[in-house]
């Protein structure tokens, strides 16, 4: 089984960031982007714990499992992109254990969201900073340092690690215990590693813009505007469940 050309899957992360707006290096906020993207509609879901994340490409539909941590989750929208834009399949279903999987194209996909999410030159550069442009190995500092910065979870920043050939196998499993604790006690927000907040269904993007868009042009009633959120699961529009304080500043 031959992996696409790591140069090439390079390529197809920069263009995804062209088509985005973002510039080749910073860290880039997928959710952000996806949502103010007109064409998508994104989903959080409660799938089973080892499905990450589901592309429906007819639909424009990106759908993520909210059971997961934030870092996952960031990963999986990267990992649905490749899908997305640069897979031929219609409908793709992706499993939360990348090592595991030797499918070509779901290799491809981590590869490819790897390089989105940390892109070539600026993870050589804050991986030279925290080494000494190499001359020392990687410690839990450099670790929590490169991960904060690129938004990313923990497997796969270990994973990109290894891809480089910056550690061992062996090396990054003294790294894949006490993530929360060791997060805490060097000062950084712990969000990354945890679950969401909100691990119920809910719906966002395209498809709440064309249900309001179809009402307010009169193409459907007010019930059927409302039986469009509830399908996709959005009460919480029709009644302001969560009964948010407007704070204008």
């Amino acid at each position: 089984m031959k992996i696409m050309d790591k140069i090439l899957l390079q390529r197809y992360a920069s263009e995804t960031r062209d088509y985005f707006g973002v510039d080749p290096n910073s860290p880039i906020d997928l959710l952000s982007l996806i949502n103010a993207d007109p064409k998508f509609t994104l989903v959080f879901y409660p799938f089973k714990e080892d499905i990450s994340g589901v592309c429906i490409k007819s639909a424009n539909l990106i759908a993520v499992n909210c059971l997961s941590t934030v870092g996952r989750q960031r990963f999986s929208l990267a990992h649905e992109l490749y899908h997305y834009f640069y897979d031929d399949k219609k409908t793709c279903v992706s499993y939360v254990d990348f090592a595991a999987n030797n499918d070509k194209v779901e290799k491809e996909a981590n590869i490819f969201a790897s390089y989105l999410l940390m892109p070539d030159l600026s993870f050589s550069n804050i991986y030279k900073e925290v080494t000494d442009s190499g001359k020392n190995k990687i410690d839990i500092k450099g670790i929590l340092k490169i991960e904060q910065y690129f938004r990313v979870s923990r497997q796969s920043l270990l994973v990109r690690l290894i891809m480089e050939g910056y550690i061992t196998e062996e090396e990054s499993s003294i790294y894949k215990n006490n993530i929360i604790k060791m997060a805490r006690e060097y000062g950084y927000d712990i969000s990354l590693y945890s679950q969401c907040v909100n691990q119920e269904f809910k719906t966002y993007g395209a498809y709440l813009k064309k249900a309001i868009l179809l009402k307010e042009k009169n193409l459907i009633s007010s019930g059927k505007y409302e039986e469009y959120l509830f399908d996709a699961n959005r009460s919480d529009i029709i009644f302001n469940e969560n009964g948010e304080k407007e704070i204008y500043d």
